[in-house]
């Protein structure tokens, strides 16, 4: 058969056109990739190789996540570590910093599909929600080897100020207040209780147990904010 065949039934001979012509002509209007600049290869090899981190740092530990593995996971050369992070400390700050940073987009998108967040009492769900995920275990971990190990301690606290910086100003903007000490205290009191109960999780028999306790922690919070014990936007109106 041809390319083209004459269709016997069709008037003044017209032409029909085959199936291996349709193929044929949609190939040649297939657009052509565009390649990655240079940049865009850059990121890709970091986020590739933070993700990796999060995912070893959740299956084997902190201790466990040597380099070797990490790129292993990432689908790139140990090489990559120390072509785009240097050393093995600057890539776990960059985990944390990472990690944030989703937290944070998730945290905008719960508050606006949840009308969530104007209560400190909505906050240990949303909370749970997020530290819950390995990402967040993967940064309690390396929040914790920080602790004995000096390199990765002088990365974190920086990276850990400017994220509670960062978080405070979020609070203070929701809460409508200047009482800076307040609301620290309510943050890091709702963070770390959470983080703790995250670790909770892992040793506990069911670790859907641990839901109860966040249930619990939430009645005690939303108690304290009718007493007026805690700042909330309903305070300032903020919230209705």
């Amino acid at each position: 058969m041809t390319a083209a065949t004459t269709n016997r039934g069709a008037p003044n001979g017209a032409q029909v056109t085959t199936t291996r012509q349709r193929v044929s002509g949609l190939a040649k209007h297939t657009p052509v990739k565009t390649r990655r600049t240079q940049a865009e290869r850059t990121t890709e090899t970091r986020t590739a190789l933070v993700e990796a981190a999060i995912r070893v740092i959740h299956k084997l530990g902190y201790g466990s996540a040597a380099t070797a593995l990490i790129a292993e996971e990432a689908g790139v050369s140990r090489g990559a570590i120390l072509h785009h992070f240097g050393t093995r400390a600057e890539l776990m700050a960059e985990v944390v910093r990472y990690v944030f940073e989703n937290e944070r987009t998730e945290y905008e998108r719960l508050e606006t599909e949840s009308h969530l967040g104007g209560l400190v009492a909505d906050w240990p769900a949303m909370l749970w929600r997020v530290f819950s995920q390995p990402s967040g275990l993967a940064v309690l971990e390396i929040l914790q080897a920080a602790r004995s190990d000096a390199e990765i301690s002088e990365r974190i606290k920086s990276t850990q100020q400017a994220i509670e910086e960062r978080a405070l100003a979020t609070m203070r903007s929701t809460y409508g207040t200047t009482d800076d000490v307040q609301v620290l205290d309510q943050m890091r009191l709702l963070v770390w209780a959470i983080r703790g109960l995250a670790i909770g999780q892992v040793l506990v028999k069911d670790p859907q147990e641990i839901e109860r306790s966040v249930e619990l922690f939430h009645r005690i919070l939303e108690a304290a904010e009718k007493a007026g014990v805690l700042i909330s936007a309903s305070d300032t109106n903020i919230r209705s």
